[in-house]
């Protein structure tokens, strides 16, 4: 694994950096990443968005294979409401945070080691000691079934939250439809609001204002590249799919193909580093921060439910 990814994978464990995760640990082996291949013919797979659906997403790092990406980094979605262009999911998840009484005492060796006279044994470094924290929230998006604004899950507040004139994890039929009988659809990413995860949110606000000003960049417009089969486990059991492929300046994606609501399976944030715009929009952090794949699905419980 690279260099570059392997620091991603230490800011994803960090303390102050939320790596949502909830649940017993899953076999490593259940979350296949997608692979860029025609996919075979298989049965539609239906994902019905209505209350009950659980998904859950993991961080999606350019360069970090699926068993590298720790079980602490899952993230628990579940939807509660659907109802006339409404939607209301609940999130959960843990991050990992250093203890209050380590960072004290981490700062007094911070202070008497600058106070220290000149020539004095330098005391040993004291290690950090984390503990794991429950984090969530409850968002409502009134604007879902309108808004084209994507916000992305790395964005997510934690608490209860209304974020409007956005749309999150699924893009609208239209966007589908455009992708694939036109070669791009318009995706904007969503941004605005107070509410949002930093720093993340100011760094993808920096880096789309940077984007719209180089020539050949159009930030917001999906481009289509050639279908791909995304594995994931529905139900307990492990499935390839078809899914659309785009891409942007930012990222590659990956849609739920078929008449199902239009699910962003993937997000694999692919921006270049560089050094002027990484001052402003650190683009590892960003890797880190706002890539994901969703790597298991568990639909409602009903009777005529069926592959």
């Amino acid at each position: 694994m690279r260099a570059a990814s392997r620091v991603a994978l230490s800011l994803l464990a960090a303390g102050g950096v939320v790596v949502a995760a909830c649940g017993p640990p899953r076999s490593r082996e259940t979350a296949p990443a997608p692979t860029a291949v025609p996919a075979p013919p298989s049965p539609e797979v239906a994902i019905p968005l209505e209350p009950g659906l659980l998904l859950t997403l993991v961080p999606n790092l350019p360069g970090v294979d699926g068993e590298d990406v720790p079980d602490l980094a899952r993230r628990e979605v579940e939807i509660l409401e659907i109802d006339r262009g409404k939607l209301r999911l609940k999130w959960t998840g843990q991050v990992r945070v250093e203890k209050p009484e380590s960072a004290r005492r981490r700062e007094d060796w911070v202070r008497a080691r600058a106070n220290a006279p000149r020539g004095a044994t330098p005391e040993p470094t004291i290690p950090a000691v984390y503990e794991t924290r429950e984090v969530g929230g409850t968002l409502f998006f009134p604007d879902f079934g309108t808004a084209t604004e994507l916000l992305l899950p790395g964005l997510w507040p934690e608490g209860n939250a209304t974020i409007p004139a956005s749309t999150t994890l699924w893009i609208s039929p239209n966007a589908r439809a455009e992708l694939k009988g036109g070669g791009s659809a318009s995706v904007p990413f969503a941004t605005a609001g107070s509410a949002l995860r930093e720093p993340a949110a100011t760094f993808l606000r920096r880096a789309v204002e940077l984007a719209g000003k180089a020539p050949s960049s159009r930030p917001g417009l999906w481009t289509a590249v050639p279908p791909a089969a995304f594995g994931f486990r529905v139900d307990g059991v492990d499935l390839t799919v078809p899914a659309l492929g785009a891409h942007d300046w930012f990222a590659a994606y990956a849609v739920l193909d078929g008449v199902s609501p239009a699910l962003v399976l993937a997000v694999l944030p692919q921006m270049a580093s560089s050094p002027p715009a990484d001052v402003f929009a650190p683009a590892l952090a960003m890797r880190s921060l706002l890539g994901y794949r969703i790597v298991e699905v568990a639909r409602p419980k009903t009777p005529e439910k069926k592959l």
